[in-house]
């Protein structure tokens, strides 16, 4: 029998879908390999111990396998749901449109640990039930700047410039809300003009 190496990376579930009886396919947006589609096998039922490690919108640590034609879950162990973040009706969009869009721009297994990174700084922000409603606005275009910029669709512009590097933090807030038009219509032509 081969010898499959493992992949042991840090993974945040994208999303999923139910595969057969018991299983479930999941994309999963993982530090070292980028985007990757993989199975996870008899994880709808009910003894599986996966089943709430890799939940949508759970960070874990996963180890993969790559097989003949797709990737496959060995084991994972939970960092974390975010928990207060998914029991939030606003904060579980947020975390759906930044998972949308990672899924959109991430072509392929090839991994971004700012993108990665930027993903989880916002997840954990979230996951606080003091978070406010227009902290939760800055945060998401901050992480949508930062996760186009690391993909290479916007470049240095002075406007952008000062929102990107280092960590999401209140002065930028203020900052970020008062142009929030210029920026919204920064990324989208970014994006526009990418194709995607």
């Amino acid at each position: 029998m081969a010898h499959h190496h493992i992949h042991h990376t840090h993974g945040f579930i994208i999303s999923s879908r139910a595969s057969g009886e018991a299983n479930k396919m999941l994309t999963v947006y993982t530090r070292e390999l980028g985007l990757v589609h993989a199975m996870a096998q008899g994880i709808r039922l009910s003894k599986s111990k996966l089943r709430f490690t890799l939940q949508d919108f759970s960070y874990a640590k996963v180890d993969l396998v790559k097989g003949r034609d797709i990737w496959r879950v060995t084991s994972a162990t939970n960092i974390s749901s975010f928990p207060l973040a998914r029991a939030n009706r606003d904060s579980v969009v947020f975390m759906s449109r930044m998972s949308a869009l990672v899924d959109r721009l991430c072509r392929g297994e090839e991994g971004n640990e700012t993108v990665f990174d930027s993903l989880i700084q916002a997840f954990t922000f979230l996951d606080d039930e003091n978070f406010s409603a227009e902290s939760r606005s800055a945060l998401e275009l901050h992480t949508v700047l930062s996760v186009v910029h690391a993909l290479g669709y916007v470049g240095e512009s002075d406007d952008i410039v000062y929102y990107l590097g280092g960590d999401f933090d209140h002065d930028k807030t203020n900052k970020l809300l008062k142009e929030k038009k210029s920026i919204i219509s920064h990324i989208n032509r970014a994006l526009r003009e990418s194709g995607l």
